[in-house]
């Protein structure tokens, strides 16, 4: 097992795009010019009342998460001097007076990704900003909280992890500063680099002696007891400005074409994911925060964003926060049995990797990785080649398409084999023998699936099935073999087809709520 990024995170989080404070805040888009009818946003694409009920994305839990997003927003900005608070207590930052204040922005500035919202603060010396730092909290509503409690709190705990596992293990790979980090409990931890000389001494000899008697990882955060409670998990992070990079997603479509550009991020994405792979891991799942010890384990469930999401949707859970893997069988087999429970619990069931977390520089050099939520210990299969290289998701690469991917695939195996020689690798497991070996048996569409929520609609059609059959009739061929899926298969279809009638009732009668509230 080796350590992987599972799947894409938040966008924009670390806010490149926040304007002066003197500007106006982003518009909130309503409409469009291009856009006819009645309809609303949906994830950038318009869709009409019509379009709406063919999605196959749950689109009345979309509208849900939304109102309740906003919600949250509110609530967060109402308790705008308990963050500042907070954030002043973990960096010991000095009280406002006529020359210096701490200040969270306006909600116009804030964004919001697929499981966070993130808060903006600001330290103003004599009215110019000085510092800024990412005051980043996990949605509730986003995180199954509801139907599961403490989930935000693992989250952030394989989080935390990971930050401290990358500082310990990979130097080479540059992320946000972790300054500080707090649970739902209102237990709070701080960097050491924020306690006096003494206890930062302390520190090191107690992290020297664990790894000599080959305990645990100790991490650098200490706790504090002097931030008050903010109510809400959160973590307090670097922010991250231009000077450092920007988005690669900003001028991807500008250089795709760039062959020199296209290397050295090759290049790069190669380096950091041998880096991650580099020391083996001894267990499937995801390394966790002891907030008892101060340690970090490799004890925690593999925490895939495919898991939260199901789970929010009313999904029941199939794999527990401690339980982990030893081997890749029953690693899967729990997650078919997931994908088994979620379509027997979604009422709209008939029916990935990002480059926004890559900052370059000009010539695309990376320059620093973002959101490290969704990091785990998976099997090394499950390893591939970013599939947005071409611009395309994975249920588009067919075709032309698909060859050109294949061209830039090899292209990238190629950087890979070459950054080897640079890597010192503490196991003998041949990286990119396997990942061409995956394609080339077609099991990377198979691990894609699994690490998707719905991919598996286009892709077992498109890549798998004709693996082992061409014939015209074969999909008639699997209708007839799903009836031996389990017992009363023909009731449970019926059933379902009840709930999508019922859904898109329920989905009308929210649109033109939504209709009626513009």
């Amino acid at each position: 097992m080796d350590l992987q990024i599972s799947s894409k995170g938040d966008e924009g989080s670390d806010f490149r795009h926040i304007p002066s404070l003197s500007a106006d805040p982003a518009p909130k888009t309503l409409s469009s010019p291009t856009t006819t009818g009645p309809g609303f946003f949906h994830h950038g694409r318009w869709l009409s009342m019509a379009s709406a009920g063919e999605e196959e994305s749950n689109i009345i839990l979309a509208i849900r998460f939304r109102r309740t997003a906003e919600k949250f927003r509110q609530w967060l900005w109402d308790r705008r001097d308990n963050i500042a608070a907070v954030v002043r207590s973990h960096l010991h930052l000095p009280k406002d007076d006529g020359n210096y204040f701490l200040e969270v922005i306006p909600t116009e500035y804030w964004r919001q990704g697929g499981f966070n919202m993130c808060v903006l603060v600001v330290a103003m010396v004599g009215g110019r900003a000085t510092s800024r730092f990412v005051f980043r909290c996990p949605l509730p509503h986003k995180l199954a909280e509801s139907q599961y409690p403490g989930t935000m709190d693992e989250k952030i705990r394989c989080e935390v992890a990971s930050y401290v596992w990358i500082q310990e293990h990979c130097p080479d790979i540059r992320i946000p500063a972790l300054y500080a980090f707090g649970f739902s409990d209102g237990t709070q931890f701080t960097h050491t680099s924020q306690a006096p000389f003494s206890l930062r001494v302390a520190r090191r000899v107690r992290r020297w002696v664990h790894r000599i008697l080959g305990r645990p990882l100790l991490s650098n955060y200490n706790r504090n007891t002097s931030a008050p409670a903010i109510g809400t998990p959160y973590v307090l992070l670097e922010f991250i400005g231009p000077e450092v990079g920007n988005m690669l997603s900003m001028t991807w479509e500008q250089h795709i074409n760039d062959a020199e550009r296209r290397a050295r991020l090759y290049e790069g994405i190669s380096r950091i994911m041998l880096s991650l792979t580099r020391l083996p891991q001894t267990r499937i799942g995801c390394y966790r925060f002891n907030p008892n010890d101060t340690t970090i384990t490799l004890a925690n469930r593999p925490l895939l964003s495919t898991t939260i999401i199901f789970e929010n949707a009313n999904t029941p859970r199939t794999i527990q926060p401690s339980e982990t893997y030893h081997n890749t069988d029953s690693f899967l087999s729990d997650m078919l049995s997931f994908f088994d429970d979620q379509f027997l619990h979604d009422p709209h069931a008939v029916r990935s990797e990002n480059d926004a977390n890559i900052l370059v520089d000009d010539d695309w050099n990376i320059t620093c990785l973002i959101d490290l939520e969704w990091i785990c210990a998976l099997p090394i299969e499950m390893l591939e080649v970013p599939s947005w290289l071409t611009n395309r998701s994975p249920e588009q690469l067919t075709g032309e398409h698909l060859d050109l991917f294949d061209n830039e695939r090899q292209v990238f195996l190629s950087a890979m084999d070459k950054e080897l020689k640079n890597v010192q690798q503490e196991h003998d497991i041949q990286i990119t023998s396997i990942m061409r070996d995956s394609w080339t048996s077609k099991r990377v569409w198979f691990w894609t699936c699994i690490q998707s929520v719905n991919l598996w609609l286009f892709l077992i059609e498109d890549h798998i099935l004709p693996k082992f059959s061409y014939h015209d009739g074969i999909d008639d061929d699997l209708k007839r073999v799903s009836t031996v899926w389990r017992e009363g298969v023909r009731q449970i279809v019926e059933a379902k087809q009840r709930e999508e009638t019922e859904y898109q009732k329920e989905l009308q009668h929210l649109l033109k709520e939504e209709m009626a509230a513009k």
